[in-house]
Protein backbone atom coordinates (compact mmCIF):
# COMPACT_ATOMS: atom_id res chain seq x y z
CA UNK A 1 0.00 0.00 0.00
CA UNK A 2 2.06 2.57 -1.24
CA UNK A 3 -0.02 5.47 0.59
CA UNK A 4 0.79 3.89 3.93
CA UNK A 5 4.78 4.15 3.00
CA UNK A 6 4.60 7.94 2.22
CA UNK A 7 2.44 8.60 5.04
CA UNK A 8 5.07 6.75 7.46
CA UNK A 9 7.70 8.75 5.68
CA UNK A 10 6.41 12.21 6.08
CA UNK A 11 5.91 11.34 10.01
CA UNK A 12 10.22 10.41 9.83
CA UNK A 13 11.08 13.53 8.09
CA UNK A 14 8.57 15.85 10.64
CA UNK A 15 9.31 14.38 13.64
CA UNK A 16 10.85 15.75 16.71
CA UNK A 17 13.95 15.03 16.50
CA UNK A 18 16.10 15.11 19.56
CA UNK A 19 14.97 16.18 23.31
CA UNK A 20 11.68 14.72 25.17
CA UNK A 21 10.03 13.27 21.52
CA UNK A 22 9.43 10.96 19.10
CA UNK A 23 12.03 9.23 17.29
CA UNK A 24 13.19 6.15 14.77
CA UNK A 25 15.84 4.00 15.80
CA UNK A 26 18.49 2.92 13.46
CA UNK A 27 17.62 -0.73 11.83
CA UNK A 28 19.11 -3.15 9.58
CA UNK A 29 17.22 -5.55 7.85
CA UNK A 30 18.89 -9.00 6.70
CA UNK A 31 17.52 -11.88 4.39
CA UNK A 32 19.05 -15.55 5.83
CA UNK A 33 17.78 -17.53 2.65
CA UNK A 34 19.77 -20.94 4.42
CA UNK A 35 17.83 -20.73 7.48
CA UNK A 36 14.96 -19.24 6.01
CA UNK A 37 14.64 -16.21 8.17
CA UNK A 38 14.16 -12.15 8.06
CA UNK A 39 16.90 -10.82 10.57
CA UNK A 40 16.17 -7.20 11.97
CA UNK A 41 18.78 -5.39 14.59
CA UNK A 42 17.51 -2.54 16.11
CA UNK A 43 20.15 -0.07 17.93
CA UNK A 44 17.87 0.70 21.09
CA UNK A 45 21.05 1.41 23.72
CA UNK A 46 19.74 2.61 26.79
CA UNK A 47 16.05 1.77 26.28
CA UNK A 48 13.96 0.38 28.91
CA UNK A 49 13.21 -3.12 27.97
CA UNK A 50 9.73 -3.70 29.89
CA UNK A 51 9.07 -0.62 27.40
CA UNK A 52 9.73 -2.24 24.06
CA UNK A 53 6.96 -4.20 21.96
CA UNK A 54 7.24 -6.09 18.70
CA UNK A 55 4.21 -6.78 16.74
CA UNK A 56 3.99 -8.44 12.82
CA UNK A 57 0.82 -7.28 11.07
CA UNK A 58 -0.31 -6.39 7.03
CA UNK A 59 2.90 -6.97 5.81
CA UNK A 60 4.92 -4.68 8.60
CA UNK A 61 6.87 -5.17 11.74
CA UNK A 62 6.14 -2.69 14.09
CA UNK A 63 8.45 -1.76 17.47
CA UNK A 64 7.78 0.60 19.86
CA UNK A 65 8.88 1.51 22.95
CA UNK A 66 10.61 4.70 24.92
CA UNK A 67 14.52 5.38 25.97
CA UNK A 68 14.42 7.97 29.24
CA UNK A 69 16.30 10.99 29.18
CA UNK A 70 19.30 10.57 31.31
CA UNK A 71 19.95 13.01 34.45
CA UNK A 72 22.79 15.43 34.32
CA UNK A 73 24.00 16.41 37.41
CA UNK A 74 23.31 20.01 38.65
CA UNK A 75 26.86 21.47 38.05
CA UNK A 76 27.03 19.83 34.42
CA UNK A 77 26.62 21.78 31.05
CA UNK A 78 25.35 20.34 28.26
CA UNK A 79 27.73 21.07 25.20
CA UNK A 80 26.50 18.39 22.18
CA UNK A 81 23.69 16.39 22.43
CA UNK A 82 23.07 13.95 19.79
CA UNK A 83 21.24 11.30 20.92
CA UNK A 84 17.63 10.95 20.47
CA UNK A 85 14.97 10.27 23.67
CA UNK A 86 11.47 9.73 24.59
CA UNK A 87 8.91 7.33 22.68
CA UNK A 88 10.22 5.49 19.54
CA UNK A 89 8.42 4.56 16.74
CA UNK A 90 9.66 2.11 13.80
CA UNK A 91 7.51 0.63 11.22
CA UNK A 92 9.19 -1.71 8.91
CA UNK A 93 7.89 -3.38 5.83
CA UNK A 94 8.31 -6.96 5.33
CA UNK A 95 9.81 -8.20 2.03
CA UNK A 96 8.08 -11.40 2.54
CA UNK A 97 5.50 -13.56 4.61
CA UNK A 98 6.64 -14.37 7.79
CA UNK A 99 5.20 -17.10 10.46
CA UNK A 100 4.58 -15.28 13.66
CA UNK A 101 5.05 -18.84 15.35
CA UNK A 102 8.59 -19.20 15.75
CA UNK A 103 9.78 -15.62 15.55
CA UNK A 104 11.62 -14.24 18.47
CA UNK A 105 12.93 -11.32 19.76
CA UNK A 106 16.04 -10.77 21.88
CA UNK A 107 17.60 -7.73 23.83
CA UNK A 108 21.13 -7.62 24.65
CA UNK A 109 24.01 -4.83 24.80
CA UNK A 110 21.76 -2.11 23.46
CA UNK A 111 20.28 -3.98 20.23
CA UNK A 112 17.43 -5.70 19.53
CA UNK A 113 17.52 -8.88 17.25
CA UNK A 114 14.67 -9.96 15.80
CA UNK A 115 13.90 -13.30 14.16
CA UNK A 116 11.05 -13.72 11.43
CA UNK A 117 10.77 -17.37 9.74
CA UNK A 118 9.49 -16.74 6.45
CA UNK A 119 5.97 -18.45 5.43
CA UNK A 120 5.69 -20.71 2.73
CA UNK A 121 2.49 -18.78 1.62
CA UNK A 122 3.29 -15.70 -1.07
CA UNK A 123 0.48 -13.37 0.66
CA UNK A 124 0.61 -11.16 3.52
CA UNK A 125 -2.22 -12.60 6.62
CA UNK A 126 -4.16 -9.62 7.67
CA UNK A 127 -3.71 -10.82 11.48
CA UNK A 128 -2.01 -8.72 13.79
CA UNK A 129 0.52 -10.84 16.07
CA UNK A 130 2.43 -9.33 19.53
CA UNK A 131 6.06 -11.54 19.48
CA UNK A 132 7.59 -12.57 22.91
CA UNK A 133 10.52 -11.22 23.74
CA UNK A 134 13.34 -12.07 26.15
CA UNK A 135 15.54 -9.79 27.77
CA UNK A 136 19.35 -10.41 28.76
CA UNK A 137 20.58 -8.53 31.00
CA UNK A 138 24.24 -7.50 30.86
CA UNK A 139 26.82 -8.06 34.22
CA UNK A 140 28.09 -4.46 34.79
Amino acid sequence: MRNHDEMLEFERLFAPRGGHGRFEPNTDVHLDESDGMIVVHVELAGADADSLHVSIGDAYLTIAGSRALRDLTRNASLLRKEIQYGEFLKQIRLPAPVHEDGATAVYRDGILAIRLPLAQSKKFPIVRTEIRMTVRRTST
